[in-house]
């Protein structure tokens, strides 16, 4: 099992598509697996807007968090989400135990089914579920923000 997390170079053309096609009417399907994130930085102030795939992990909603700009919700911090064309006001809790990541990722993979471990930024060469122990090895680089909105604008499911 391997982490795919796209090259960086990548990441700079795809994500400012799309950060505007999910801002947009034209998000359709795209938009129900994927979300922004608006996260400010502590020493900076800078507002990162980083797409997401959007994911439900015991009725909370959930990202991978893989950049550098997770550093900035260490301890708990107020962000904003854009999902579905919305944005709303929430609080992400960062996730960095590797244990922990790694159980959340594998009840992810059997929502999911490992089939499609891709939606998750995983590529699986084994013909079966991963283990806890699989997926913390593969998953070293990466964390999960718990986000919990702040408002009452609706449910977050898919």
């Amino acid at each position: 099992m391997e982490d795919q997390t796209p090259p960086a170079a990548l990441l700079r053309v795809v994500n400012p598509v799309l950060r505007t096609v999910l801002r947009s009417p034209l998000r359709g399907a795209l938009g129900r697996g994927l979300m922004l994130l608006h996260v400010t930085g502590r020493k900076s102030g800078r507002v990162y807007v980083v797409p997401v795939g959007r994911h439900v992990h015991e009725g909370q909603l959930v990202a991978s968090a893989g950049g550098a700009w997770r550093r900035n919700l260490a301890g708990g911090a107020a962000l904003e989400v854009t999902l579905d064309g919305r944005r709303r006001p929430a609080h992400g809790e960062l996730v960095d135990d590797p244990y922990e990541v790694a159980q959340i990722f594998g009840d992810l993979l059997s929502q999911l089914g490992w089939k499609r471990a891709n939606r998750l930024g995983l590529k699986l060469n084994v013909d079966r579920a991963p283990t806890t122990s699989e997926l913390q090895a593969a998953l070293v680089d990466r964390r999960v923000v718990r986000l919990t909105l702040l408002d009452t604008a609706g449910p977050v499911g898919r």
